[in-house]
């Protein structure tokens, strides 16, 4: 019998056998992940990381306020005039409704849907605080304890009623899905029948009645919404490690400042992570990097990678035009090894809602696309798909 092979996990540092290791996105799945470049994608993870960074890392910033509001902005761009299937549109979240509101142990979270649908998702209440800024709760929480989805559609457009419907199903696909204020058809396997008789369902709509009455009337309802501060700064370590080990080599999670990100993006106290000494500035930063927000692209993550001042930095611009930013490394021996396109600077765009995504292009070619200095075919393409939400039919 062999001895099995083992390699280093470069998110663990730990010695692992090839049948622990799985594929990664560097960038998640959800924000786009899928439709990058191999660059993006690493087979140097175990499995148990892969696991705890999606939940606790790259979750923590996709299902908090600030991931699930920029999952939804500037997505009707990408729209089909004639076809509301081909995109299905995030949902809008308001916050938690007041305790009151709901039976004991239960909590209701509040969304709009396309077109201004109210939907009204009801769920056992999180068992730990950890899970309290999660939008929807504990990720981990199983279909039996996924709770009850009801939305009440607020257009009589065909259009906007498949909108709302496909975007409702998708998002509570592990809930029970009821629609309030339309007949179902019985062949629509993903949404139940509302029955008003029923103990459970009638409780539960008259938090919906509350919410849309007030709309009626003109008053509002209080919603209260959780944020983390220092949101994405693990996020932004763990891109950065992944970046470092993609160009310079698995030991760069070794190295002085592969380390330090490496124990940044572990590390789940963040007092503790304050001190270690990374460079960087999460969503909640203001405007210190505002001078970077002209390359933005409206419903694109633009990810630039590039050399300013002798360091390595890798910076993220979000659909809302925000950014984030964190320093890969200062080394100048390893950045002297760098291929001059990268330290000329690497750009990178993928939007979740079209399903596309283009780079690595050199910087300089984006920002003379940008400023109409000279169009790029690829940077084109994307804008044909592009559509004015005015057009769209009306609500």
């Amino acid at each position: 019998m062999t001895d099995k092979l083992t390699r280093s996990c470069i998110y663990c540092n730990l010695e692992k056998t090839d049948d622990e290791f799985s594929d990664e996105h560097i960038w998640p799945d959800a924000l786009g992940g899928d439709h990058l470049s191999s660059f993006w994608r690493t087979d140097e993870v175990c499995r148990a990381c892969n696991s705890m960074s999606g939940v606790f890392v790259d979750g923590a910033f996709i299902r908090g306020w600030a991931g699930s509001m920029e999952r939804g902005c500037g997505s009707r761009e990408y729209m089909s005039l004639s076809d509301p299937m081909q995109t299905v549109l995030p949902l809008n979240y308001l916050g938690k409704l007041p305790d009151e509101m709901t039976e004991s142990g239960e909590v209701a979270d509040w969304w709009v849907g396309p077109c201004g649908a109210t939907i009204v998702h009801i769920r056992p209440k999180e068992s730990e605080e950890f899970w309290t800024p999660y939008v929807g709760g504990d990720p981990r929480a199983k279909k039996a304890k996924a709770g009850r989805a009801y939305i009440a559609l607020a257009s009589a457009s065909d259009y906007w009623i498949i909108a709302a419907l496909a975007s409702f199903a998708k998002h509570f696909r592990r809930a029970r899905c009821y629609v309030v204020n339309m007949d179902i058809p019985p062949e629509w396997k993903a949404f139940e029948r509302v029955d008003r008789g029923h103990v459970d369902q009638a409780a539960d709509l008259v938090v919906i009645d509350t919410i849309t009455d007030a709309a009626k009337a003109g008053r509002s309802v209080k919603a209260q919404v959780q944020m983390q501060i220092d949101c994405g700064h693990r996020f932004l370590a763990k891109i950065a490690l992944a970046i470092g080990c993609q160009l310079f080599g698995s030991s760069f999670t070794a190295h002085g400042q592969g380390a330090d990100l490496r124990h940044a993006f572990r590390q789940a106290d963040p007092e503790r992570r304050r001190k270690i000494p990374i460079r960087g500035t999460g969503y909640f930063a203001g405007d210190s990097n505002r001078d970077l927000n002209v390359l933005s692209w409206r419903g694109a993550w633009v990810l630039v990678l590039q050399v300013v001042d002798e360091n390595l930095a890798l910076v993220i611009i979000t659909p809302s035009g925000r950014t984030m930013g964190i320093k890969i490394t200062d080394d100048v021996d390893l950045i002297a090894n760098l291929p001059a396109d990268h330290k000329d600077g690497l750009m990178w765009m993928t939007i979740p809602t079209l399903g596309k995504a283009v780079g690595p292009l050199p910087l300089p070619d984006y920002i003379a696309h940008l400023t109409q200095v000279m169009p790029n075919a690829q940077l084109s393409a994307i804008e044909s798909a592009q559509i004015d939400p005015g057009t769209l039919p009306s609500c």
